[in-house]
C-alpha cells in the first residue's frame, strides 16, 4: 500500500474517470483526499453526471484507507474550486500526490513521487515533482529526475511549504519589475513568452485557471520543478467535455508511458534547472513541427545529441 497521501480531483466525467481511478486503486493509498466541484446551473443534466461521478468514486474505493471529502454543492469554476481545494488539502496533509480525473499514471509514478517528496522535503529550491515528460525519456540526467522550469500538472506532487506561497490573484504580474525578474530567471525568451501568454490570459480573465498561478509561484519564488526522466502519465482529457484541453497537440503523437521504475541513483546535479532539457522540451511543446518534435526526442536520448540540438 502507498503511504503518501493522494489527492484526487474530479468533476462530471465518469466515463473518463474509470481508468484514473483504476491506477489509484492499483497502489492502494492509505490516505485519499477527494475534491469535486458542484454542477453548473445552466448545464442540463450536469447534476446527474456529478452525482454519478461521486458515486463511482465511492464504489471504486474497495481497500482500507482514510478518506476526506471536499465536495462543493455549488459550482465554483475550475480555477477557484481547485485553488481553494488544494489550499485546504495541503494545509491538512502537508504533502501529497495530485491526480486529476483524466490522468492515468503508471505505478512507477507513485513510487517516484513518494521518493522525491521524501528526499527533497526540506529543499526550498524544489517547488514540485512532475510525472509527465513529452520527451518520452531524458537520458543525459542519468537518474530519475531533472531540474526544470517546466511545471507540468499532469500528475504531480508537492508540499505545503511550496503551496503556502500560492496566490490565486497574480495581478502583480502587471508590474514591469516583476516581469523583468521572472524573465531573468527563465533565461530563455521562448519559455518566458510561453509563461507570459498564460499569465496575461489569467489576469485578463480569458482563462479560468489555477495552474498558471502555480507556475507563477514557482518562478516568482525562483524555484524549479523536479521532472521525471521517463514518462509515467497519459492524459485522456482531450475531448469536447474537457475544460481546457479540447484539441490534441501534435506532440502527443508517439508519446508512451513507462511502466517500470526510474533509475535508483541520481548522477546529475538537480540543484539548478537543466537548460538543455528545457530547450528540448520547448522544441517539443512549442514548435508544432512533427520533424522537430521527433528530432528533440531523439536528442533527449543522448548527451552528445542534446548538446548539439540544445547548446
Amino acid at each position: 500500500m502507498l503511504s503518501t497521501p493522494v489527492i484526487y480531483i474530479f468533476f462530471n466525467r465518469p466515463a473518463v474517470m474509470e481508468r484514473s481511478l483504476a491506477s489509484i486503486r492499483a497502489v492502494r493509498p492509505t490516505r485519499l483526499h477527494l475534491i469535486a466541484d458542484g454542477p453548473r446551473d445552466d448545464k442540463p443534466g450536469e447534476a446527474d453526471l456529478c452525482a454519478e461521478a461521486r458515486a463511482l468514486v465511492e464504489r471504486s474505493i474497495d481497500w482500507p484507507c482514510e478518506i476526506t471529502r471536499d465536495y462543493s454543492i455549488q459550482n465554483l469554476g475550475c480555477g477557484r474550486r481547485l485553488s481553494s481545494g488544494l489550499t485546504a488539502a495541503f494545509d491538512l496533509l502537508g504533502e501529497a500526490i495530485v491526480i486529476e480525473d483524466d490522468i492515468v499514471a503508471e505505478s512507477g509514478f507513485y513510487a517516484f513521487c513518494s521518493r522525491m517528496l521524501a528526499e527533497h522535503r526540506h529543499d526550498s529550491r524544489v517547488h514540485s515533482i512532475c510525472g509527465f515528460t513529452p520527451l518520452n525519456r531524458y537520458q543525459p540526467a542519468r537518474g530519475p529526475a531533472v531540474a526544470s522550469l517546466h511545471n507540468s500538472v499532469w500528475g504531480w506532487a508537492s508540499w505545503q511549504r511550496s503551496w503556502r506561497d500560492y496566490r490565486f490573484d497574480i495581478s502583480e504580474w502587471r508590474d514591469p519589475a516583476v516581469q523583468a525578474q521572472i524573465r531573468a530567471y527563465t533565461g530563455d525568451d521562448l519559455l518566458f513568452s510561453f509563461y507570459r501568454h498564460g499569465f496575461d490570459e489569467t489576469i485578463g480573465g480569458q482563462v479560468d485557471s489555477w495552474d498558471h498561478q502555480w507556475s507563477y509561484t514557482m518562478l516568482r519564488q525562483q524555484r524549479h520543478a523536479l521532472t521525471t526522466t521517463v514518462n509515467f502519465v497519459e492524459n485522456l482529457g482531450f475531448d469536447g467535455n474537457a475544460t481546457h484541453t479540447c484539441a490534441t497537440p501534435p506532440w502527443l503523437d508517439g508519446l508512451r508511458t513507462v511502466p517500470g521504475r526510474t533509475p535508483a541513483a541520481q548522477h546529475h546535479p538537480i540543484g539548478t534547472p537543466d537548460r538543455r532539457h528545457d530547450r528540448l522540451l520547448n522544441f517539443v511543446t512549442m514548435s508544432g513541427c512533427r520533424m522537430r518534435i521527433a528530432a528533440a526526442r531523439l536528442a533527449a536520448r543522448s548527451a552528445i545529441l542534446t548538446r548539439v540540438l540544445a547548446p
